[in-house]
């Protein structure tokens, strides 16, 4: 295996044509081994702080309380309820950066609006790039099929994961959502939390 190497390793010759990327790893590790055991040279309780400055991952939060809405319910839309729902999910995420916290969203007419609503108020949308390729297909089918395959296919169903679903009217009514979500919930086996929000355009 040829790999690319910056450093001036070998002679000019070899630097253009690469270097064995096997034979320098394991050159590194012997000179590592032979001067005893790796530790964290800076002191302890450093790590984590150095780390951060230097590559901006944020240090865990504190678990969020449990949910309650803060807005009074008068003059309150039911959109602005499920925005503050997923501003916990980013709350749980920051104190959670290892578990998989994720969203997943239609492209219906008011799972768009929701959308534009989070945005809005400055809150992630907590998507992947599976979630993007469905906002940008445009398609209502892609939502259920990514739903199908989070709670049935391995690996994704027997992974931990905190999983979000906004599925609109359309992908129920022409794509037999509800219907398989009904299935789906009475054989669920899965490892993760999975919730999720059916849209009805006729209330």
């Amino acid at each position: 295996c040829r790999g690319v190497c910056m450093l001036p390793l070998g002679s000019q010759e070899q630097n253009i044509f690469g270097v064995d990327e096997e034979a320098v790893l394991k050159t590194i590790c012997r000179s590592l081994k032979a001067k005893g055991q790796v530790v964290w040279g800076h002191g302890p309780n450093t790590k984590a702080k150095m780390l951060t400055s230097l590559y901006g991952y944020p240090e865990n939060q504190a678990m969020p309380e449990p949910l309650s809405s803060s807005i009074p319910r008068d003059g309150m839309h039911m959109l602005d309820h499920l925005v503050e729902y997923i501003k916990y999910l980013n709350m749980v995420q920051m104190a959670r950066p290892q578990e998989v916290v994720k969203n997943w969203y239609d492209t219906g007419l008011l799972v768009s609006v929701l959308t534009g609503s989070t945005a809005t108020a400055g809150v992630s949308i907590l998507t992947d790039s599976d979630g993007l390729g469905i906002l940008r297909d445009a398609s209502i089918g892609h939502i259920i099929s990514k739903l199908n395959q989070m709670i049935t296919v391995e690996p994704y169903s027997t992974s931990r994961g905190v999983y979000s679903f906004f599925i609109g009217d359309g992908a129920c009514r022409l794509n037999g959502g509800v219907e398989l979500t009904m299935h789906l919930i009475e054989n669920y086996k899965a490892q993760s939390m999975t919730t999720l929000f059916i849209f009805n355009n006729e209330k």
